[in-house]
């Protein structure tokens, strides 16, 4: 049942690598192409061969690798590295991209904005920014994206290169000199919040002012975005930034999300976030129920209301920690909240869930229908296949095993 293609053209040799390429921000944009390359070659001698196959000229590209999701990721930045040293294998996929590698020591970043809904005027094609065209760094428009999980808007808004060595205070001061972000009023750069982006969703909070971009741990070609604050903030390790919908009682929605700063430092147990937010709410933390949202499956994940009792013979039970399995609370979560006082629905899905899982379970189908008329086409060729309806993949969760010591 193992499937072959045949290709066109010689087959690559011992000492060769047959590599894609394709050219722009995405696999799927601009063109692709195939090419066969010595496994000795430089990346510079890569790219330039890549060059004359996509017929581009000039010498203002580099070449990137994609990661295990398909998505532009690092820059291959030392070009005189052999592809043996870097490990390539047949059927690597690069890209090309844009733009010179910064110098050694040096990271380039690109640069969106956070805006809220009604936060900012609707920035089109046409429309101007105080009289500033909505452009960036590199004259290109001004291109406009949402952020998966988050009901919020994300703007391009350029790059910035600076030293691995500089500072956190240091990045936001650069990015505030970028023209697109001249009518964003930040007193100081305390009142900017950083966040890291990876395919479009809000992943963390850069934390520490003082902290270099080393230590941080941001490599060259990394997207974040920058969120203008009504007061100064300085998180620290171990405070969550999370934004909370409070049930609407009778209905199933919620009030728009209210950010709430959790301190997890001394205790992440459920009981402590349920008595900041009583506290948040002035309720009583008994009259709470919290749930956590989980965008990929449109599904809610209830924290319990009971504490376990561990026997007095046994070793004490080590603390539950939200920021451990099975919740792994982080930056950004949504938290939904009943009131059991005057709410008693403790079904905290949405219309938009459900409508969500059917759209996708309208799609799977689909999908099913096309394979299923694709083995029909296929009847008498061999012995006819039944298909298998596709399940949706669950959420990955850590798996924590404890072995007892037996001696």
């Amino acid at each position: 049942m193992t499937s072959l293609c045949l290709c066109p053209g010689t087959a690559p040799k011992d000492t060769q690598l047959f590599l894609y390429f394709s050219v722009g921000t995405a696999p799927s944009s601009g063109l692709e192409g195939e090419i066969i390359v010595e496994r000795s070659n430089t990346v510079k001698q890569c790219l330039k061969k890549m060059l004359e196959s996509a017929r581009l000229e000039g010498d203002g590209w580099h070449l990137r690798r994609l990661d295990w999701c398909e998505e532009v990721g690092e820059a291959l930045m030392d070009e005189e590295a052999s592809l043996s040293e870097l490990k390539m294998s047949h059927g690597d996929a690069l890209v090309i991209t844009e733009g010179r590698l910064p110098p050694k020591g040096f990271l380039k970043l690109s640069v969106w904005l956070y805006v809220e809904p009604s936060a900012y005027p609707v920035v089109s094609m046409e429309t101007e920014v105080n009289g500033m065209a909505a452009v960036s760094t590199e004259g290109q428009r001004l291109d406009v994206m949402t952020a998966v999980g988050a009901e919020v808007e994300l703007r391009t808004v350029g790059q910035v290169e600076l030293s691995e060595e500089a500072t956190l205070e240091e990045l936001k001061t650069q990015v505030l000199t970028l023209p697109a972000l001249q009518y964003v009023c930040v007193p100081t750069p305390a009142f900017l919040r950083v966040w890291q982006l990876e395919g479009q969703r809000l992943t963390r909070i850069l934390r520490g002012q003082q902290h270099t971009l080393r230590k941080l741990k941001l490599s060259s070609g990394v997207e974040f975005c920058v969120q203008q604050l009504l007061r100064e903030e300085d998180l620290g390790p171990k405070e969550v930034l999370l934004r909370v919908q409070m049930g609407v009682p009778g209905e199933r929605g919620y009030y728009p999300p209210e950010e709430l700063v959790w301190d997890a430092s001394r205790d992440p147990s459920p009981r402590s976030l349920r008595s900041a937010l009583a506290s948040t709410y002035g309720l009583s933390p008994d009259s709470l129920l919290l749930a956590k949202h989980q965008p990929h499956t449109h599904t809610w994940e209830t924290f319990s209301n009971w504490s376990q009792q561990v026997s007095k013979r046994k070793k004490k039970k080590k603390a539950e920690s939200l920021l451990g399995a099975p919740f792994h609370l982080k930056d950004g979560d949504i938290i939904g909240v009943k009131n059991l006082l005057i709410d008693n629905n403790r079904d905290f899905s949405t219309q938009q869930d459900e409508q969500r899982l059917r759209e996708e379970k309208e799609q799977r189908r689909k999908g099913g229908q096309g394979a299923g008329a694709e083995v029909e086409t296929n009847r008498g060729v061999g012995p006819e296949k039944k298909m298998e309806p596709i399940k949706a993949r669950k959420p990955e969760v850590a798996l924590s095993i404890n072995v007892g010591v037996f001696r």
